[in-house]
């Protein structure tokens, strides 16, 4: 199953892109799930449709919903809590689902939760997310990130399969002195988190489309948002732009062009019609976006599998000069401005030595 998601800083382009493609690649052939991220979901009012959290069959190959976090998160967390063992983790148990925060990125992660579930049923081919906003999914791909760094901080535990001496001494409470039944719900709770991050990686062929007007095309806060997404791990094919051709102007056609090094998305400009429709419509303006062919460009950038002790970053616009790399707790701390990332490569606690190029707009680090 494939994942494509659109995101932009005006909900209602997002959501138009987002039912147009589904519609088209549904009148093409594809299963296709489209779930509404939220909060302001406008897919069901775009059709004249009302929408729950479940999906809809509206027609043959088409599916929609509108995702509640709460509900999902706290369900995911129902089931977590039933498992934990033990009197330090007693008073866990009785935090229900009523209970739970909301927290930054949990529009993000209530969607992973359904991507997951949409995988094991095999019932769909592609799913469509219409959302969130990038810096809520920026925010959600940092969220496993900061689970590790507090399960370590405070019992010593990190997230490679063993435990290091430096975690165990800095702990606030060493896990030795818990039984391993009390923390094995919570090291199971940030797997899951780290796991349903790596589906969005764009080894995976997920990919992400961010809808712009030709105005916004111009703003710095599209190229750090781009930055700052590719950085994350998250591959970027198209960046759809609403509007005429004529709008967009030279610079933004040459900056957006392949090159090599190059891993900016390409411009697909068109007409993105808001007024609500029935789905023979929607379906004709997804045709139109995608020129009547397939939703996937021929030339979307690849993200080729690599060994276990390497990782690539594709980030456009990356400026070198913004980068820095540390070793801290056997992880590689990469930052780049503003953005944070902990990546464990393997090979680094047994004494390999790290190495770090960046070849155009791609970061590799690797271990010999």
């Amino acid at each position: 199953m494939r994942i494509l998601v659109f995101t932009s800083y005006n909900n209602l382009l997002q959501s138009v892109a987002a039912l147009a493609t589904a519609c088209h690649a549904a009148r093409r052939g594809a299963r296709v799930l489209l779930a509404s991220v939220g909060p302001g979901h406008l897919v069901g009012a775009l059709l004249g449709q009302s929408l729950g959290s479940r999906p809809l069959e509206l027609e043959p190959h088409l599916a929609a919903m509108e995702i509640d976090p709460i509900e999902e998160i706290g369900g995911r967390w129902d089931e977590v809590r039933g498992t934990l063992r033990g009197n330090f983790v007693n008073r866990l148990r009785e935090i229900g689902s009523e209970e739970l925060p909301a927290f930054a990125g949990m529009d993000a992660t209530a969607a992973l939760l359904v991507a997951d579930r949409a995988r094991q049923t095999g019932r769909f081919d592609l799913l469509i997310f219409d959302g969130p906003t990038p810096d809520t999914l920026i925010r959600s791909m940092a969220l496993p990130d900061s689970l590790r760094w507090l399960l370590r901080l405070v019992f010593g535990l990190d997230r490679g399969p063993g435990r290091s001496r430096l975690s165990q001494e800095t702990a606030l409470i060493p896990a030795t002195l818990i039984a391993p039944s009390a923390l094995a719900p919570l090291q199971d709770l940030r797997v899951m988190l780290e796991e349903q991050r790596a589906r969005l990686d764009g080894v995976t062929g997920t990919r992400v489309r961010m809808v712009v007007t030709p105005e916004e095309l111009h703003l710095p806060a599209v190229r750090q948002a781009l930055m700052a997404l590719g950085f994350h791990g998250l591959a970027m094919d198209d960046l759809i732009v609403a509007g005429e051709l004529s709008e967009v102007d030279e610079a933004s056609r040459r900056e957006f062009s392949p090159e090599t090094g190059n891993v900016r998305p390409h411009l697909r400009v068109g007409a993105l019609p808001t007024r609500p429709a029935d789905r023979d419509t929607w379906a004709l303006r997804g045709a139109v976006l995608y020129r009547d062919g397939d939703i996937y460009s021929p030339t979307a950038p690849t993200r080729p599998p690599v060994g276990e002790r390497e990782v690539r970053l594709y980030i456009p616009f990356m400026d070198p000069k913004r980068l820095d790399l540390a070793l801290v707790s056997e992880e590689v701390v990469v930052r780049l401005g503003e953005q944070r990332r902990h990546i464990l490569l393997p090979g680094i606690a047994e004494g390999g030595r790290l190495r770090a190029r960046v070849e155009g707009e791609i970061l590799r680090l690797w271990v010999e």
